[in-house]
């Protein structure tokens, strides 16, 4: 009687696996999506987004920017991760994101607008949060998703998807 739970709940699995259905998505279908992570860690070979960011003073200024920079950057492993690790998971959640972000902009229809979509506000909203840390004395910032083919030395290949307009920094 206790296995019945578990059966079910694998002949689903095996179900979702075998029907072939169109994607699901909708504003609201986002909000679950924070419930599963991206499962195409291995999908195929080829191109990974990335997320770069750059701050400076107001344009008006006339102030230059700053370099772009990866947002992504690799820590450190210590043992001591195994049991406890927040920043390398939130670090994961939010290249999840960014992942998330590059496929919704892939399936936007042709001539829509990227900020109308959800994994768009929260990208640029994470960015603008990213000001207070990264540039303090800076007051704007503009972030840009790049489709980065990785090679032993360094990207092989990089094209830049989305540039967002210059945003405010929180």
């Amino acid at each position: 009687m206790g296995d019945t739970p578990l059966l079910v709940y694998l002949l689903i699995l095996l179900g979702a696996l075998v029907i072939q259905t169109p994607v699901i998505s909708g504003p609201w279908f986002f909000l679950l999506r924070a419930f599963f992570p991206n499962w195409k860690f291995f999908h195929a070979v080829g191109h990974v987004p990335h997320l770069y960011v750059r701050f400076g003073q107001q344009p008006a200024q006339g102030s230059g920017w700053s370099d772009w920079t990866h947002i992504y950057p690799r820590e450190q492993r210590r043992l001591r991760h195994l049991v406890h690790n927040p920043q390398t998971n939130l670090a994961l959640t939010q290249q999840n994101l960014v992942e998330h972000l590059a496929t919704d902009l892939n399936q936007l229809p042709e001539g829509a607008d990227a900020r109308t979509l959800v994994s768009y506000a929260l990208v640029a909203h994470w960015v603008q949060i990213l000001g207070r840390t990264l540039a303090p004395q800076e007051t704007h910032c503009q972030f840009e998703v790049r489709m980065v083919l990785p090679g032993l030395h360094g990207p092989l290949e990089q094209d830049t998807m989305l540039v967002s307009p210059v945003l405010p920094c929180l």
